[in-house]
């Protein structure tokens, strides 16, 4: 089977710019169907009418086809009923309905609420914040060492006590298949609620919510083909009916008066104000393509992640985690001795899209002992010969930074009784003839930066804003700025070595007027960084321009 079948499908490949780009993001946001395209353009061009009011004609139409897409995702899921899908802003919003829903009239003290360590953010907060408000317990299903889900001590945390157990079908940062199965049917021996956060998983696998017999079911458009700002909340519909209202307004108002107002039924009870209309057709289109693919997707998707993973392990420094046999196409990784942010950003110069950081999985990170990964996604839109550039890239950027820097070794007197020695290196940026002999500098300069003692790496002098962790210490020496910092990314150490080059050594004065854009400009450096990256220089520049204003030349930290 050619790997690029349903490629032809997605416009973004056949535009100029991905021509220089190898996506390899999905699990952020998945590239759009030139059907979703179509149909969204189509509804602004010519059919830009509301839905559920309006008698005319054109309304009538648009309403039919707008419920017509809420039918394809119950299809789509296995619902049992059209009447189970509510329309929400994506997977968050799902999730923030059902907890504040369940807070209000369900859950009760001495009650607990059963996540897993994989869970992103979103499905993790809500219930941390209504536990909290309610006193109600919040206990983590445990991961191993690779990160994935421990079975067995998780089935046994499911007590006549629990009240809701809340997992992802999928993890969106390690990629793991949760045996979620085993987990709702000892929820239900104890008669335990069940949501299930199906982000990851609806446009990899087969999904039907019957067969699970979870309670609520959640996802978003845009990590199927679809459009942002739609999402979808599944839920028996018994459940619906006892849950309250989440917002007030619009068409989910059956009947007001000053005295008493009451509510449609579900699903629209749930809908208020105008919907994302565009978003509700293009989720309904994403659906179809989907079903009607299924085959030729999950073939597709499993031969680029084992093609993924054979690149991945022919490397020697590279350490997979998660579960790599049961898992959709997605990997995270980390390479030993190397940080996952400045391999990010070489990979970006090689023009290729990848996840770096947390994943929005900061309690999964810190179980693992890490404060971070590379994250490969795949789609079926994917090729070999992304996975081939990637790969290649991959091994050329490591080999750079693991080049010997040898030549400047780290200066260990205390910080008190020095000042920050480093190498000219403005000059030898301004003169780098293309991005890797920049970064080389970059990382020259960094290996000559005095570090920051582990004693003063604290949230005093950590700076917040930047991709990778970041502390500075700053004091003044006989009236002039003596500055220290440290990170775990070589390049952010560079960069913190451009900074100190220009300010160390300066007086409070000459400090407060400094231009970190100008500076840049100079440099000819701002054209290599990414707007966060560039987002978190300023944030250093600013700290120690803070400092500044609150001392005097004979003032010292």
């Amino acid at each position: 089977m050619p790997s690029n079948i349903l490629r032809q499908y997605f416009p973004f490949f056949s535009s100029h710019r991905s021509e220089r780009c190898v996506y390899l993001d999905s699990a952020a946001t998945s590239q759009k169907l030139q059907s979703v395209i179509d149909i969204t353009q189509q509804y602004y061009q010519e059919r830009t009418v509301n839905v559920h009011r309006s008698s005319h004609q054109l309304a009538a139409s648009v309403t039919e086809q707008f419920e017509q897409s809420r039918k394809n995702i119950q299809h789509f899921i296995g619902a049992k009923s059209h009447k189970e899908i509510v329309w929400t802003k994506g997977a968050t919003e799902s999730i923030n309905l059902v907890a504040s829903g369940l807070a209000k009239n369900v859950f009760k003290t001495g009650d607990s609420i059963l996540v897993s360590a994989l869970e992103h953010h979103a499905n993790i907060v809500p219930w941390q914040q209504v536990a909290q408000a309610l006193n109600l317990q919040l206990e983590v299903m445990p991961v191993d060492a690779k990160g994935v889900l421990k079975l067995e001590e998780s089935l046994q945390l499911i007590t006549s006590n629990t009240a809701m157990v809340a997992l992802g079908h999928v993890s969106n940062a390690l990629g793991n298949i949760n045996p979620i199965e085993l987990i709702i049917a000892k929820a239900k021996e104890v008669g335990a609620l069940t949501l299930i956060d199906g982000t990851q998983a609806v446009s990899h696998l087969a999904v039907n919510v019957q067969q699970l017999d979870c309670d609520f079911y959640v996802f978003s458009g845009h990590k199927m083909f679809g459009p942002t700002g739609i999402g979808v909340l599944y839920a028996k519909y018994d459940l619906l009916e006892q849950l309250p209202p989440y917002q007030l307004g619009g068409e989910m108002i059956k009947q007001v008066s000053f005295s008493e107002t009451t509510f449609q039924p579900p699903p629209l009870k749930f809908e208020a104000g105008t919907p994302n209309i565009a978003g509700v057709l293009g989720i309904g289109v994403a659906s179809e393509f989907i079903q009607l693919h299924r085959t030729t997707l999950l073939a597709l998707e499993h031969n680029l992640y084992q093609q993924l993973l054979d690149t991945l392990s022919a490397i020697p420094q590279v350490r997979l985690w998660g579960d790599n046999v049961n898992s959709i196409c997605v990997q995270s990784f980390t390479v030993q001795g190397v940080s996952h942010y400045d391999l990010a950003v070489l990979l970006d110069k090689h023009n290729i899209a990848v996840r770096v950081g947390h994943h929005c999985a900061m309690p999964l990170m810190e179980a693992l002992g890490i404060d971070g990964t590379i994250r490969v996604s795949l789609a079926a839109y994917n090729n070999s010969a992304d996975i081939d550039i990637f790969g290649a890239a991959l091994t050329e950027c490591i080999a750079l930074l693991n080049e010997s820097v040898n030549q400047m070794a780290t200066d260990n007197t205390p910080f008190e009784h020095k000042q920050t020695r480093l190498a000219p290196i403005a000059e030898s940026i301004k003169q780098a003839k293309s991005w890797d002999q920049t970064y080389r500098q970059l990382m020259l300069a960094g290996k000559g930066l005095a570090r920051l003692q582990d004693q003063y790496k604290t949230d005093t002098t950590a700076v917040y804003g930047c991709e990778s962790q970041v502390w500075i210490k700053c004091c003044i020496d006989e009236g002039k700025l003596v500055l220290e910092g440290d990170s775990p990314s070589k390049i952010v150490r560079g960069l913190l070595a451009v900074m100190f080059e220009a300010l160390s050594g300066k007086t409070v004065n000459q400090v407060l007027v400094f231009n970190l854009a100008d500076y840049l400009e100079a440099l000819h450096l701002g054209k290599h960084l990414s707007q966060s990256r560039g987002n978190g220089l300023s944030a250093v520049v600013d700290k120690i321009i803070e400092y500044c204003q609150h001392q005097s030349p004979d003032k010292e930290s």
